[in-house]
């Protein structure tokens, strides 16, 4: 083989190396955290069987928030099933837990999102579905509190997932289609877990972050 041939070839696999390295780096997951100045404010919903959550239910714990509604035929089944397979991924971490708050409760009973939450495999406390009567209440909160938009509810409603730290203060948003979403979202939790060193163990367990 001329000498040409083999520089050209060896170049040629130099490039398909770097390339392959840059796309591994723009797909890596990241995890940046907001500053904790966006804290949430009071509030008070019901969860699927009707006991009361509040701020206060979200202190101490590290939470993933959602806002969702059953029979929403685009983003909802996906968000929940990304939620549901984090809630699986974390079910020996009691200090994590997750909130799908309903933005169509005319509909979303405490029966409905009773079915929603079986079909979703969710079996303990960790995950609860939330509701208010009042949808407006629900828009403010979306949009006040959250810091995000919830035009014409409840097809209007935003498809981020959240993260809030153990103060009640959100720290990051995610796209719900983001192929890695599972992976930032264990790195932003890894890094607000200092004080929960089972939710370390699972984040590093399968991660190669």
């Amino acid at each position: 083989m001329n000498k040409w041939v083999v520089t050209a070839v060896a170049a040629v696999i130099g490039l398909i190396i770097m390339s392959m390295s840059v796309i591994q780096i723009a797909n890596a997951p990241e995890a940046k955290l907001l500053e904790p100045y966006l804290t949430l404010p009071d509030f008070e919903l019901t969860d699927q069987f009707g006991k009361p959550f509040t701020k206060a239910d979200l202190k101490g714990k590290l939470t993933v928030a959602e806002f969702i509604f059953t029979r929403c035929p685009s983003a909802c089944p996906v968000m929940s099933r990304r939620t549901a397979e984090l809630y699986e991924l974390y079910k020996n971490a009691p200090n994590v837990q997750f909130i799908s708050i309903t933005v169509d409760p005319d509909y979303d009973t405490e029966e409905v999102l009773q079915r929603y939450a079986t079909m979703h495999g969710v079996t303990d406390s960790r995950w609860k579905f939330l509701r208010h009567p009042n949808l407006q209440t629900i828009a403010t909160l979306c949009e006040k509190g959250f810091y995000m938009a919830a035009e014409k509810l409840p097809g209007g409603h935003a498809t981020k997932l959240v993260v809030i730290d153990a103060n009640g203060t959100i720290r990051a948003y995610f796209d719900y289609n983001d192929v890695n979403l599972i992976g930032s979202m264990k790195l932003a939790l890894r890094r607000l877990a200092e004080e929960f060193p089972e939710v370390k163990a699972v984040a590093m367990q399968s991660e190669k972050i």
